[in-house]
Formats: C-alpha cells, sequence, structure tokens
C-alpha cells in the first residue's frame, strides 16, 4: 500500500517530487536498500564462498547433508523474507516524500496527522493501564499473564517505544493554544488577572488542558509498561525537552508540574512498589543483556563485510550463542545497533548510522539557531521540537531493545522525521528574511 499509492502521489506531484528527492540527505538510504536488495538476490556459489565465507560453507553443508545441488544462494540466510523488510523499508522512504508532499500541498494536514498521533497514543495508553490494573483482559485476543501495560502490542519494550513517539506531540498540541492568550499583566489587580486567565482557559485552551491529560496518560502508561528503558528514555526526553522547546522558563515549570501532578497522584494510586521492584532486577538483566552482546560478536566476525541479511539474527542465535539455556531463544540482540551490525556487515552499517547521525546533529542546530527567529508557540517549531526529542529518545532506546523491530513504531519514527523536516522549511525562509531585515537596516 504505501509503495502502490505513494508512487502514485509522487507521480501526481512532479514539481515537488522533483524537488525532494534531489535533496544529498536521500542518496545514503538508496544506497542502503540497494545493498539490502543485494543481499537479498541469489548469487552464484564461488561468488558467495568469495564474499563471505562462512554463509557459502553452510550452502555447502547444506547440499552435501541433503543431497541438493545448489548453484545460486543469497548472501542473507533468510532470502526471501529478507527481501519482504526491503520492501517495507522502500516503503517507509516513500511515505516519507508523501508526507512532506501532503504538508505542503495542504498546510493543515500537518495538524491533522498530529492529532490522530495523539489519539492513537491515548487509546494505547487507556488500554495498557486497563491491562495492568486487570491482567486478565489481554493483548487483543491473547491471554496475559503479566501485570503490566502493554497494549496491542505483545512486547512491552516496543509499547514504551511507540508512547515515547506519541506523548511529545501531545505535549505540543498542548502548548500551541497559549500563545493566544492575552497577556494577564495589563489587569490592574490580581483578582482581575486570575478572572481573567480563568476566562480565556475556558474559550481559548479548552482542548489544551485535554491535551495535557493525554500526555499524561501516556507518560503513565510508560511507567507501568515496566519496560526500564522505556522509562528511563521517557525521562530523558521530559529533560530534552526542557533545552529544546523555545519557551519561557515560567511555561516549562507550568507544563512540567501539571505533568508531574498527574504522573505522581495516579502512579500513587496504582502502586508504584512494583515499578520500584522491577528495577531492582536491573543488575542481573543488564549482565544477561551484555553477556548476549558478547556472545553475538562471533557472528559478527565471520561476516563482517557482507553481513548476515535482514531478520538472519533470529535463524542463527541458536547457532552462535553459547551459554544459554537451550530452551531460550533470543530472536533479536537486545541492541538495535549491534543487529544491524550483523545484520547489514560493518561498511553499511556505519553509513546508516553515520547517515542517521548526521541528520540528526544538523537538525537539532538549525532547529537551535531558527526557532530563536519565531514566536514561542509556533507550531511548526513546537512540533519539530518534540518531534527531534521523540526520535532522539527513539535512538537512544535502541542500545537496549529492539523497538525498530516493530513496523509500526517505524511508521511513527518516520512521521516524526517528516514534522521535523517540515518544521526545518518553515524556519528556513523567516531566517532568511531576518537576515535580509538586518542587511536592509
Amino acid at each position: 500500500m504505501l509503495v502502490g499509492l505513494g508512487s502514485w502521489l509522487i507521480y501526481s506531484q512532479p514539481k515537488l517530487t522533483a524537488r525532494l528527492i534531489s535533496s544529498r540527505w536521500l542518496l545514503p538510504a538508496a544506497l542502503l536498500i540497494f545493498w539490502m536488495a543485494m543481499q537479498s538476490l541469489p548469487l552464484p556459489l564461488s561468488w558467495l564462498q568469495w564474499l563471505s565465507p562462512a554463509r557459502g560453507e553452510r550452502v555447502e553443508m547444506l547440499n552435501l547433508l541433503a543431497g541438493l545441488q545448489h548453484h545460486f544462494a543469497p548472501l542473507s540466510d533468510q532470502g526471501a523474507a529478507s527481501l519482504q523488510q526491503v520492501i517495507m523499508y522502500l516503503g517507509l522512504v516513500i511515505y516519507f516524500i508523501s508526507l512532506r508532499i501532503l504538508f505542503r500541498i495542504r498546510h493543515s494536514f500537518i495538524h491533522t496527522i498530529a492529532v490522530v498521533i495523539v489519539l492513537v497514543g491515548t487509546f494505547e495508553a487507556l488500554y495498557g493501564l486497563f491491562q495492568f490494573l486487570l491482567p486478565q483482559v489481554g493483548i487483543l485476543w491473547l491471554q496475559n499473564h503479566t501485570r503490566a501495560a502493554q497494549g496491542t502490542i505483545i512486547y512491552k519494550n516496543q509499547y514504551a517505544a511507540l508512547l515515547n513517539m506519541c506523548w511529545p506531540v501531545a505535549v505540543a498540541l498542548a502548548l500551541t493554544p497559549f500563545g493566544k492568550m492575552p497577556n494577564p499583566s495589563t489587569s490592574r489587580t490580581v483578582r482581575q488577572r486570575i478572572r481573567r486567565i480563568l476566562n480565556n482557559l475556558n474559550r481559548e485552551t479548552r482542548l489544551a488542558l485535554l491535551y495535557l491529560f493525554a500526555a499524561g496518560i501516556m507518560l503513565l502508561a510508560v511507567l507501568f509498561s515496566l519496560s526500564r528503558g522505556g522509562i528511563l528514555t521517557m525521562l530523558f526526553i521530559l529533560f530534552s525537552l526542557n533545552f529544546i522547546l523555545p519557551l519561557s522558563r515560567t511555561t516549562k515549570l507550568i507544563f512540567s508540574c501539571g505533568l508531574l501532578v498527574i504522573l505522581g497522584g495516579y502512579s500513587t494510586l496504582l502502586g508504584l512498589e512494583t515499578i520500584i521492584n522491577r528495577f531492582g532486577s536491573i543488575d542481573q538483566s543488564g549482565l544477561t543483556r551484555l553477556e548476549l552482546y558478547q556472545s553475538s560478536l562471533p557472528m559478527l566476525k565471520e561476516h563482517w563485510l557482507t553481513g548476515i541479511g535482514l531478520g538472519s539474527y533470529d535463524l542463527l542465535s541458536p547457532v552462535y550463542l553459547k551459554g544459554f539455556s537451550s530452551t531460550i531463544h533470543f530472536s533479536h540482540a537486545h541492541n538495535e545497533y549491534l543487529e544491524f551490525v550483523l545484520e547489514l556487515g560493518v561498511p553499511a552499517a556505519l553509513l546508516l548510522f553515520g547517515w542517521l547521525g548526521t541528520l540528526l546533529l544538523v537538525s537539532g542546530k538549525k532547529l537551535s539557531m531558527g526557532s530563536k527567529t519565531v514566536s514561542h508557540f509556533d507550531f511548526e517549531v513546537l512540533l519539530g521540537g518534540v518531534a527531534f526529542s521523540g526520535l532522539l529518545g527513539f535512538f537512544i532506546h535502541g542500545w537496549v531493545d529492539f523497538g525498530w523491530q516493530l513496523p509500526a513504531n517505524l511508521v511513527y519514527a518516520v512521521t516524526l522525521a517528516a514534522f521535523l523536516a517540515t518544521s526545518l522549511d518553515v524556519l528556513r525562509p523567516r531566517k532568511r528574511s531576518k537576515m535580509k531585515s538586518r542587511e536592509s537596516k
């Protein structure tokens, strides 16, 4: 659907598409998708033995033991399954370009998408909190035997990663209406100022309080997902928003206190001891993760150049992981950076992480410089700031969990990237106009 409908939209808007595709930032994405596709295509066995001796040896043993005569095989151990992921990544690139086109054609569409994200996040959060209170509720049609908020997602770490991209958008929507409020300091008495604030809250910013409440509910669901990585990422995003958003200290203090009151009050009612006990076992869990990373290194040593192919960690982990119980199967490395290095190979992984890191650095610099030239309550600027924090948290969370493996999370991350790119487009002409006015003076 993404490839088909997105390609039709791109085809119908040739001028905007040409401007977006010509960007040099999309070249690394095209090279990475090309390499992922090459991993999934069958190659002559002689080429395979030269490029990846370990993979070539496995194919030879397969021919010997099964009495087969495979003369062609892909670099990826998963073959066609890897190609499915390549098509998904291609669809995400087309989805990003499509969003950028739609945001330029219809400016109000970006607000609509932001509201949809908040609605989805609120539904997931409420569903997850019901699961924590009543574990028998389950996950859709599956029985849930653990007391944790998981929403419609089986893995609580992926659930927390999703909500950590949704609640910052609710914060942006909650902050924006306050820019339309008249300054209460023009009133003569304190009573008049309070009355004016209350009147404006009732008339102009009634939705802002709902968005703030939605953000608090999502934060609460992250807490009771019992995902330690998700909780720490949530705190990091809260901390980063205080530096990234171009708001006054008073505004930040008011909203931070509001979120803390919601979190503190409901957390006390639901039971903080469950979260505290969860963090009490972090030492043992951390040691297990380190052992998992170390056991995965022989896989990297034998496939450092070409990688094992997308999704192949699930297949090869029982072969390479030593010292673990045979009843435990690790389908992922619990570290997205390590897993992508294993599956793509060192050269392609360096291109991927270098590209993403450079984009974040450049975007963060432009956002901090450009936000000084606009209103503190400009919606696009606020949305760009929260999108940057959400993406930064998403990448940090990837060090200890596998939230990137859920397609829904990738779609939301790409949506935040489109928000951020649109915000930078809004800041760029305003920055230039300010520079021209200075030169004229």
